[in-house]
C-alpha cells in the first residue's frame, strides 16, 4: 500500500475509534482464607491517570471495567495511529523535497 493510501486508511482508522480514555486499568488479587484455605478474590479494577500532575486512582466496579478497558484501548490505538500518521506524512515530505520537480504531497 503506498503512503498516500494508508494514510486515508489510518484517518478512517481513527474516526471508528468510539471511545477513548487517558489511563490505564488493572487487575487486582487478594490471597485470602476461607475454612482454613488459601483462596484467591478478585478480580478488582483499578483505573489510573494523570490529572493536573498528580497520579489519580480509583476502584472500578467489575460492570463497568470491559468499557473502560476499550476506551483505555481506544486512546492508545489513537495515539499509535496518529504516530504512524506523522510518520508517513514526515515520509512523504523528505521525498517531496529530495525531488524538486516532484508535486508536493497533498
Amino acid at each position: 500500500m503506498d503512503m498516500k493510501n494508508r494514510r486515508q486508511q489510518i484517518l478512517v482508522e481513527m474516526a471508528q475509534i468510539d471511545t477513548m480514555e487517558k489511563g490505564r486499568l488493572t487487575e487486582e488479587y487478594r490471597d485470602s482464607y476461607k475454612d482454613g484455605k488459601p483462596v484467591r478474590l478478585g478480580p478488582y479494577y483499578k483505573y489510573q491517570r494523570w490529572d493536573g500532575g498528580k497520579n489519580v486512582s480509583r476502584r472500578i466496579p467489575a460492570v463497568q471495567a470491559e468499557a473502560l478497558r476499550q476506551a483505555v484501548d481506544g486512546y492508545h490505538r489513537f495515539k499509535a495511529l496518529a504516530e504512524e500518521y506523522a510518520e508517513l506524512t514526515v515520509e512523504t515530505t523528505r521525498a517531496a523535497s529530495d525531488d524538486p520537480g516532484k508535486k508536493k504531497p497533498g
